[in-house]
């Protein structure tokens, strides 16, 4: 069948009701079909989010802040909203002076895009692992959480425009034993890694 003359319409018509999939509004889905960008979406969303644990966990600057817009808002991380770039300043220097190491993982993304394509509401699951020594003890901190993150495209990248953090729960519990073996720490930045080595 030859479709090269249809219209959107025509096309959206011929395909049936769209299958709505959990936290994708229809209505975009068929737009973001027809025009071949929905996975291109999600993967520059994902990858924003996957830049900012990187970043975490590594203490890179850069890494952090490429996920979200310059300016970008985040809420509740402090008593007060800071941007991006306060954040990072800020942030990174308590991690470094508080924590040997943190593992940021994030999983059970929920994406509803805005009708008119330029921007979308994401929901992430955290989960958030930092070790601190104190008096020569260990200890795990683990936060439970979610992230409520406004994305918006500008100038063809999609980044976060504000971020919401939420807690569901956290623990702190001692570490009494570790597994042997000739492991090596994880780098940061300024430290040896194959990652940037």
């Amino acid at each position: 069948m030859d479709t090269s003359s249809w219209s959107t319409e025509d096309l959206a018509h011929e395909r049936g009701p769209p299958t709505r999939s959990v936290g994708i509004d229809s209505a975009s889905v068929v737009a973001y079909d027809l025009d071949m960008t929905t996975a291109e979406v999600t993967q520059q969303i994902h990858n924003a989010l996957l830049s900012y644990c990187r970043g975490i966990d590594r203490l890179d600057p850069v890494a952090v802040a490429a996920g979200f817009h310059p300016g970008a808002e985040l809420r509740d991380y402090g008593a007060e909203p800071m941007s991006i770039e306060t954040f990072v300043d800020h942030a990174l220097a308590s991690l470094r002076q508080r924590f040997s190491a943190t593992q940021h993982r994030i999983s059970n993304t929920s994406i509803d895009f805005d009708r008119d394509a330029t921007g979308a509401l994401v929901e992430t699951y955290v989960l958030a692992f930092h070790v601190s020594a104190s008096d020569g003890d260990s200890f795990l901190h683990t936060f439970n959480g979610r992230y409520i993150d406004r994305f918006e495209e500008r100038d063809g990248a999609w980044k976060i425009a504000m971020r919401t953090l939420r807690n569901d729960w956290s623990k702190i519990e001692p570490i009494d034993r570790t597994m042997g073996g000739t492991w090596v720490a994880s780098g940061r930045v300024g430290d040896s890694d194959p990652l940037w080595d």
